[in-house]
């Protein structure tokens, strides 16, 4: 029996959900797929498991070697989409794109409700998750697109379940939604502030929390 196809974040995650996460009458109010670790805010980053270091390792050795081979190439491919892409809002309508974070992870320090939460774990590629239930991470295991070949296409189908673990998982009765606030962010050479997107903010007992880029409303 042929195996089951590479896993797009974009395009099978929301399937994903529905057949094999999903709790019964459960909704999904948001899903924002994850490649690299979000961003922390007062918050210790997990530590490097030595599976991961190994990865890494390798991984970076591979990803050297193509930028050597093919860097012409890729300097002008990324001209192009600079200026195919330089115009463009958030929302398509024009103007500037905003380029705020997808996920923020904020609390103060290890000991706060979030950052008991953090492991190692949040660096595999999966999806948060924001239902009307819970506020999850799941790890989609496997083979899996890269960003920037991910979202072409049509979503594939699969024969057999995708291998997921839930990593992280909070229960409504464990947080408050305080609602969508406007994020800003800091330039990196100006150091001024810009604005970064509308967010979902998930608040815990102590004040740490979550914040999800808003790309559903």
């Amino acid at each position: 029996m042929p195996r089951n196809p590479r896993f797009d974040l974009q395009l099978d995650s929301p399937g994903l959900l529905e057949r094999q996460w999903l709790e019964p009458g459960e909704r999904t109010i948001d899903w924002i797929p994850q490649w690299r670790l979000p961003v922390f805010e007062g918050v210790p980053r997990p530590p490097w498991t030595a599976g991961q270091v190994l990865r890494r390792v390798g991984k970076t050795a591979a990803l050297t070697l193509a930028w050597i081979v093919g860097s012409v190439v890729l300097l002008v491919v990324l001209a192009m989409l600079s200026d195919g892409l330089g115009g463009a809002s958030a929302d398509g309508s024009g103007g500037s794109k905003l380029k705020g974070p997808n996920v923020v992870l904020r609390g103060k320090g290890r000991d706060s409700v979030m950052g008991r939460l953090v492991t190692p774990e949040l660096r595999c590629r999966g999806l948060w998750v924001f239902t009307d239930r819970r506020i999850a991470f799941v790890a989609v295991e496997g083979r899996t697109y890269g960003r920037f070949l991910s979202g072409a296409g049509n979503p594939n189908t699969f024969t057999e379940p995708v291998p997921i673990r839930t990593i992280l998982e909070v229960r409504g009765t464990q947080y408050e939604y305080e609602g969508e606030v406007d994020r800003l962010r800091r330039t990196r050479i100006l150091r001024r502030f810009k604005p970064a997107g509308v967010y979902r903010r998930i608040a815990f007992a102590d004040g740490s929390g979550i914040d999800l880029r808003r790309y559903r409303k």
